[in-house]
């Protein structure tokens, strides 16, 4: 089922206009297929090309098949996404490389596994569990935060999740946090 929280930023934002997408981490497509029914252009990169095979009949998604945990450059182009969004993937290595693939003016809307979800589902690792308030240290110095939540969250089962939302522009630099 897709992020119903990342559905809800998107259409908030109400473009006019066709926008492109990064769905970074898109596994399956369970929100790359329905958001390519909209007035939206989505690259969909992951590293499994079986699930990015189920994309060949959506003609507003282009897939990349690419391992984004590897030390090779990012095969995306830089300032050229309006929206990117991430759902239940860390890596943290890299993560704030993401900055520099937004348009000026440009989304970032990211939503993954934080700390104490391990009490009750996977992922367990803290290698894949988010921090206290660590989507707002990565993203919040360069990009504007418009929301940020962390804590439980239950859609048939309880998980514990950080959601957080930015826009890419010309900001002063004290936060809002």
């Amino acid at each position: 089922m897709h992020s119903k929280w990342i559905f809800n930023q998107i259409e908030s934002l109400k473009f006019k206009k066709k926008i492109n997408l990064l769905d970074f981490a898109s596994g399956n497509g369970r929100n790359s297929i329905p958001l390519s029914k909209k007035n939206i252009i989505v690259t969909a990169i992951d590293k499994d090309q079986e699930k990015l095979d189920k994309y060949a009949s959506f003609k507003n998604i282009n897939t990349i098949c690419f391992d984004l945990e590897t030390n090779e450059e990012w095969p995306l182009i830089r300032e050229h996404y309006d929206v990117i969004i991430v759902v239940n993937y860390l890596y943290r290595p890299k993560i704030n490389k993401l900055i520099n693939l937004l348009k000026k003016d440009g989304f970032l809307f990211y939503e993954t596994f934080s700390s104490g979800n391990e009490k009750y589902a996977s992922p367990k690792n803290p290698n894949f569990l988010l921090k206290d308030r660590e989507l707002l240290e990565i993203f919040g110095r360069e990009l504007l935060p418009l929301s940020f939540y962390d804590g439980q969250s239950n859609n048939g089962k309880i998980v514990i999740k950080q959601r957080a939302g930015f826009k890419k522009g010309v900001f002063k630099k004290t936060p809002c946090y």
